[in-house]
């Protein structure tokens, strides 16, 4: 099942919005072009704002930077939720989007 989320503006104002206390996952696109799926908590991070804060600062690399729009997903097995959503997007593109390479 695809992410459930409206697509929000890539902003520091927007993401300021994002949930600080709960695990998930999020996606990053570049106008309509999926860039990225990824989960919070991680290894480093707490929550799905300070990772989407990492990428709008760069700390996540130069490729998740170009992304201008995100959504996000509150799950309470983010990990899982992460793979099912890759899984779903190679079946369909046949590779995984551009920036999980990076």
């Amino acid at each position: 099942m695809p992410l459930r989320s409206p697509k929000w503006p890539f902003t520091p104002a927007a993401v300021q919005y994002s949930p600080d206390e709960w695990g998930g996952v999020y996606a990053l696109w570049r106008g309509e072009t999926l860039l990225y799926i990824g989960s919070a908590p991680d290894a480093n991070r707490a929550s799905i704002k300070a990772d989407l804060v990492a990428h709008l600062k760069g700390e996540r690399g130069a490729c998740t930077q170009e992304a201008t729009h995100y959504g996000w997903e509150l799950a309470q097995n983010p990990k899982e939720r992460e793979r099912e959503l890759l899984r779903e997007y190679v079946e369909r593109h046949k590779s995984y989007p551009r920036c999980n390479h990076s």
